[in-house]
Formats: C-alpha cells, sequence, structure tokens
C-alpha cells in the first residue's frame, strides 16, 4: 500500500471504543471520535508531519498528545500492580552530580538490580524523574517487593524536614532505606495507603517542562521494572449507548466502572457488530 492514499472515511474509523481491565475492580471504556485503522498511510496534508515542517501550534499539539500518552502509560502501570511504597529518592552533591539524569538513571537501576541478587528480594519500580528550576534531578516513584525490615522508621526526635514532621504528627509512618542513603542520598518512603488516588497522583509528575527536557536529552520520561501487570483489552467495538464521561479532550472521552457487567453493557454484542458491519457494507439499491 506504499504511496497509495484513499479517502479519511476509509482509513479513519469514527467513534471506536476500548474496554480495559486494569484490575478486578477497575475498568476503563474509552471512546476515541476517530482513530486510525491499523494498515494506512496518512491522507490529506499529514505527510507535513513526516516531513519535519510543522509549525509552532502543531509542535505543540504533538507535545500535549505525547504527554497524554505518557500519562495513561503510568496510570496504567500504577493501578495494575500492588505498589506498597511511595517513595522521594535524591542525590547527595557531596559525591554526585545532582543534574546529570543520565548517570543517575543508570547507577540507580544496576544498584537495585544488584540489591535483588545480594539480597534476594525482588524489588520493582516504575519511577518518574523531576527537575528542579537549577536543574539537579530528583525521583518520585512507587515501589514493591521491598521488606519492610530493610527499612528504618523516622522518629519526631530526628532533625527532618517540616513536611515530613507533620506527617509523623498526624499518625503516618515515614521511613528511610539506609542502604539507598549510603549509596545516592536522602530518601523518604512511605506506605501506599490507596492504590488509586496514588495511581493519580503520580501522573501530575509528567509535565510539559519535563517532556522538553526528556525530548532534550534523548531520555525516557519514566523508568519501570519488566513485568510488571499491564491493562487487558476486553473489547473493541462500538458503543450501544451514550457514555456519561468522567473525562474527555478532543480525541476521546473515558469513563470508569467498577463492574465487568456493568462495563459490557456499554457494548454490542459480537453478533450486533457483525450485523451492523454488513449492513454498512452493503450496497445501496
Amino acid at each position: 500500500m506504499n504511496g497509495l492514499h484513499v479517502d479519511r472515511g476509509t482509513v479513519y474509523e469514527s467513534d471506536f471504543a476500548t474496554l480495559k481491565k486494569y484490575r478486578e475492580d477497575y475498568y476503563r471504556i474509552t471512546l476515541h471520535r476517530q482513530i486510525r485503522r491499523a494498515g494506512y498511510e496518512a491522507i490529506d496534508g499529514e505527510e507535513e508531519h513526516r516531513s519535519g515542517k510543522k509549525n509552532t501550534a502543531e509542535n505543540e499539539g504533538k507535545l500535549e498528545e505525547s504527554i497524554s500518552r505518557t500519562k495513561s502509560k503510568i496510570f496504567e502501570l500504577a493501578i495494575s500492580n500492588n505498589w506498597e511504597w511511595f517513595a522521594t529518592l535524591t542525590l547527595n552533591s557531596e559525591y554526585h552530580n545532582r543534574k546529570d539524569l543520565k548517570s543517575y538513571k543508570i547507577k540507580l537501576l544496576t544498584w537495585i538490580k544488584n540489591y535483588n541478587r545480594l539480597h534476594k528480594t525482588n524489588i520493582k519500580y516504575l519511577l518518574i524523574p523531576e527537575n528542579h528550576k537549577d536543574g539537579s534531578w530528583h525521583i518520585h516513584g512507587l515501589m514493591m517487593g521491598l521488606p519492610k525490615e530493610h527499612l528504618r522508621e523516622f522518629t519526631e526526635q530526628e532533625r527532618l524536614p517540616i513536611k515530613i514532621l507533620i506527617e509523623l504528627k498526624r499518625g503516618h509512618k515515614v521511613y528511610t532505606w539506609e542502604a539507598y542513603g549510603k549509596a545516592f542520598g536522602y530518601i523518604t518512603i512511605s506506605e501506599i495507603r490507596h492504590v488509586e488516588s496514588v495511581s493519580k497522583y503520580i501522573t501530575k509528575y509528567i509535565t510539559k517542562d519535563l517532556a522538553k527536557t526528556g525530548i532534550r536529552l534523548n531520555e525516557h520520561l519514566y523508568y519501570c521494572s519488566q513485568g510488571l501487570n499491564r491493562a487487558e483489552i476486553i473489547y473493541q467495538g462500538k458503543l450501544i449507548k451514550d457514555i456519561e464521561e468522567d473525562y474527555s479532550n478532543d480525541y476521546v472521552k473515558i469513563k470508569t466502572v467498577r463492574d465487568i457487567t456493568e462495563a459490557q453493557a456499554y457494548f454490542m454484542t459480537q453478533e450486533e457488530g457483525a450485523a451492523q458491519m454488513g449492513a454498512e457494507e452493503a450496497p445501496m439499491e
């Protein structure tokens, strides 16, 4: 099909919906206003997007779309796994270059791999770097498989940042991972009390500034362990009734449901879909 261009109605499918299962009590219906069918090239003026001739508005649009996709991937990885810890990791400037993200990433991921091997643990992670205004980096993330006995609980008697002291006074436990502290710098770790809330919260670290910096440095916007659970596609096709969306933009409408029976009620059966497709393809009299 190289070089063959056809009309938009053939290339794109309108109002195409996907149902995904993230966990037993969390399903999402995503209604795409328009989605390109597999195997078709760009049409109309879309060749300009591939030629590199893009104006500022187009670049901004592409950036926003990339940020939206990244946030969706992070949310999927966050809510589909049984994370135990929320962590904020920093670097000690006496021993590390806090402005060298690439070096930090390589050293950290290698260190976690070696820690798992030496301590017979299975620590998994979802990490997002954040850039300070001075150019230095720290990392926020979710972890599981890190035994509590490898951590030390902070106490109010210690000299601690006011933010942590407030958490302790509220009765919330905050920990440090001393092995990380010796290797890299200051770290705080808290138990996750509500996976769904923290899954939504952590996507806020994906910002336009981070995306631009990541592009400039040729770096990923997040790092994750291999073998994490991901959402399972349950159904794709047409809806039989409108959804009252939780979120929408120019491209999609999204609705969250808690029960598979409720979710499936929005979709055509396979027989209904085949019958409708047959009717659409039948020649007009």
